[in-house]
């Protein structure tokens, strides 16, 4: 049972480390959103459901500090790597440690 978990883990990993080379690797400059919208979907897709959370998180943050007359960072490759950071810890807190922590209980729940 293990192997399948470790395997799973490499793999999503992976992919969203393939998604932000590929991000990087055709960033053009200051403001390019295509590359970091691109990323932005990517991992929304990778790590659905929680990384609607994130996105709502971002979302929050951008408005309060707008009430602070305050912006969320400027495009930058650092701002795609911190971006990309948070969706890839929400996305393995989701998916390898939550949900299987959710099964385990569901599967005793039955056994019980």
């Amino acid at each position: 049972m293990k192997f399948p978990g470790s395997f799973a883990r490499f793999v999503w990993l992976a992919i969203c480390v393939v998604a932000l080379i590929g991000a990087l690797r055709g960033y053009q400059g200051e403001s390019d959103w295509k590359m970091e919208e691109g990323l932005a979907f990517e991992m929304l897709v990778l790590g659905f459901p929680v990384s609607l959370l994130v996105v709502l998180g971002f979302m929050a943050v951008g408005f309060l500090l707008q009430q602070f007359g305050i912006s969320l960072p400027a495009s930058s490759r650092a701002e795609m790597i911190t971006t990309w950071l948070i969706f890839v810890m929400a996305g393995c807190i989701q998916w390898f440690f939550a949900l299987p922590y959710v099964i385990r209980r569901w599967h005793n729940s039955l056994n019980s």
